[in-house]
């Protein structure tokens, strides 16, 4: 006989007696408790009827993947956090490190000459402001430009340089080919028309300034009887969608190549016609190209024709602007901060913080043109209040990023003083008028130059271009917009004499 674990004879046998016993009764009390509560069970559906007789609880199990970790749901969340976090931390606006506002009463000051002062705060933010006295400063303010034609580039300490300017700041916008982008005027000559009529400042005879949307249009006249008159598009621009009639002079370059097959007229500086041909064509000296499609009026143009172009601007107080540059968007307007991206064709991201270095001009109510950069965190909207804190009335944005430079007394100020600085096409410059070695020798270059357009007026250089590349890319690309005018030049192109149109 063996032995239970409890250890005497069948003690195991008893106590599996008793355990069945007590289950039975225990199954009796349950099924007369659930008998009681039947019809509420069932109402609410924890127990459900068996068709042998019985109850049936629900029970809803959760299987469980052996598979998949506890800790990837949780790690999931905590990315799904992060990137949350990172995402309102980008949209949210950035808080400078330095107020910018209240930096414009506590600038430091030195002055360069009777009415010019450079202002500065050297920090977190590096501010520098040239302002000038236009009315009482014995200077000139003028584009400075990197060559003679738009294939070249230059630092703007070496643009200052080249002039002794007593101050100098990047301009337009440009293609990396050195084609400036949008209005400029140099000493009364229209060297590039308006792109997207964006903004541009101009600077008149007597020194006072203007910050205006501005368009620029040719109205073309002519002695061939099957073309009378012809509306122009633009001057010394980038071809794009939907532009027609292009004029191009000796500032765009040598020649003009089309990318496609077209029309281009050659004209001389007394306005007649040279020549054409539908794919290139050099630009005689002191005249210029017309270009447009192969279908254009201008196809009927031939030799010996006589053509005339009036320039027209709007608005009609630029009739005698003599300066120009232009960049883009509008900062201040009747002395509001007012930034109008959209209708400049500008993308919202312009007046994001990602942009840490940025130029801007702008004038006050009594004529003192401010000429200014900033780098460190800000955002556009941080610097036109600025600005506006300054005293502008009016004020627009220039080139900035990389290009933005500013250079007072032959030295950089900006950051960039120690580094590699970008090369631009063009520059805004103060320079001294009693300077008389640098106005002596701009006025004998540019006499020298006029001297050799007179000369060779009537002769076309060499057809044999075919060495030389890079047009097309300025032709496929944006080209200026305009509208109406006021300006008056003549078929040379150079130099613009501001008459009104009745």
């Amino acid at each position: 006989m063996g032995t239970t674990n409890w250890g005497r004879p069948g003690a195991g046998r008893l106590v599996s007696r008793h355990i069945v016993t007590r289950l039975l009764a225990l199954t009796a009390t349950v099924n007369l408790v659930a008998v009681s509560f039947l019809p509420q069970a069932m109402a609410i559906g924890v127990v459900t009827p068996m068709p042998g007789g019985g109850l049936r609880a629900h029970v809803t199990y959760r299987a469980h993947n052996r598979g998949t970790s506890h800790k990837r749901p949780i790690k999931k969340r905590y990315r799904s956090a992060k990137m949350n976090s990172r995402t309102k931390a980008k949209a949210s606006k950035p808080q400078a490190l330095v107020p910018l506002v209240p930096l414009a009463d506590r600038l430091s000051e030195r002055t360069l000459a009777p009415g010019v002062i450079y202002k500065y705060h050297h920090g977190g933010l590096n501010v520098n402001v040239v302002d000038i006295d236009m009315m009482n400063a014995q200077v000139e303010v003028r584009p400075v430009l990197a060559g003679e034609s738009f294939n070249q580039l230059a630092e703007v300490k070496s643009h200052a340089q080249r002039i002794n300017a007593l101050a100098a700041v990047n301009a337009n916008y440009f293609k990396s080919d050195g084609t400036p982008l949008g209005t400029l005027i140099l000493n009364g000559e229209w060297i590039a028309g308006s792109l997207y009529d964006r903004v541009s400042l101009g600077i008149n005879r007597a020194g006072y300034v203007r910050i205006d949307r501005v368009n620029t249009h040719g109205f073309m006249t002519t002695s061939n009887p099957n073309l009378p008159s012809l509306w122009v598009n633009s001057i010394n621009q980038p071809r794009r969608s939907g532009c027609k009639l292009i004029v191009y002079t000796r500032r765009w370059g040598s020649y003009v190549r089309l990318p496609y097959a077209g029309t281009l007229i050659a004209v001389n500086s007394q306005g007649i016609v040279l020549d054409k041909h539908p794919r290139e064509m050099v630009i005689p000296y002191g005249g210029c190209v017309l270009t447009d499609s192969k279908v254009s009026p201008i196809a009927t143009l031939e030799r010996g024709d006589n053509v005339h172009i009036d320039w027209l601007t709007n608005p009609e107080s630029w009739s005698d602007v003599v300066q120009a540059v232009s960049g883009g968007p509008l900062l201040i307007k009747d002395g509001k901060v007012h930034i109008d991206l959209q209708s400049e064709k500008f993308r919202r991201a312009w007046t994001g913080s990602q942009i840490h270095a940025r130029t801007a001009v702008g004038v006050t109510g009594d004529n003192h043109l401010l000429l200014a950069t900033i780098e460190g965190p800000h955002t556009l909207w941080d610097f036109a209040k600025f600005l506006n804190a300054l005293g502008a009335v009016e004020a627009m944005n220039l080139d900035g990023g990389g290009s933005t430079t500013m250079v007072v007394n032959g030295s950089t100020v900006t950051r960039n003083n120690n580094v590699h600085q970008r090369r631009v096409a063009s520059s805004l410059a103060v320079i001294a008028t009693n300077n008389h070695m640098v106005n002596h020798d701009y006025n004998r270059i540019n006499s020298r130059l006029m001297n050799f357009y007179n000369k060779h007026d009537d002769e076309v250089p060499p057809p044999n271009i075919s060495n030389v590349d890079g047009i097309d890319t300025r032709l496929e690309s944006e080209a200026g917009s305009s509208e109406t005018t006021e300006t008056r030049i003549s078929s040379t192109m150079v130099p613009v004499t501001a008459q009104s149109i009745p």
